[in-house]
């Protein structure tokens, strides 16, 4: 081998030598950004995830509570309703006790006159 072809030889090994040196540091920098994002991704599944469980706790809570506000609101008009029914019957019996009254001319007692008076009802018919 010529002094030429040494040369080329010795520097092409140094060459080739500093490829697979800049390939490694390349490798290793490569591996530790993989590394790095592999790591951020699996955060921000995590942080995804319980983001997700988060919603769902809290669609299942509004669940809940829409099915207890509907129910309120069922109770509530069934309260009213038997209130209004209770309020016609009492109603009756008032209208009945009043025209048994004055049928007989009777006085009614103090506590009932007194409800009938707030009522706006004449209970004055009466004997002495």
């Amino acid at each position: 081998m010529t002094d030429s072809q040494e040369a080329t030889a010795a520097l092409t090994a140094l060459y080739e030598a500093a490829l697979r040196k800049l390939r490694s540091a390349d490798q290793r920098k490569l591996a530790a950004v993989t590394r790095s994002f592999e790591s951020r991704l699996a955060a921000a599944h995590e942080q995804l995830n319980d983001s997700a469980r988060t919603a769902s706790r809290a669609t299942s809570k509004a669940d809940e509570l829409e099915a207890a506000v509907a129910r309120l609101r069922k109770e509530r008009e069934d309260l009213a309703l038997r209130e209004r029914q209770a309020m016609r019957d009492l109603q009756q019996v008032a209208a009945r006790l009043m025209a048994l009254h004055e049928e007989t001319h009777t006085r009614l007692d103090p506590r009932t006159a007194e409800i009938f008076t707030r009522r706006g009802w004449n209970t004055r018919t009466a004997k002495s």
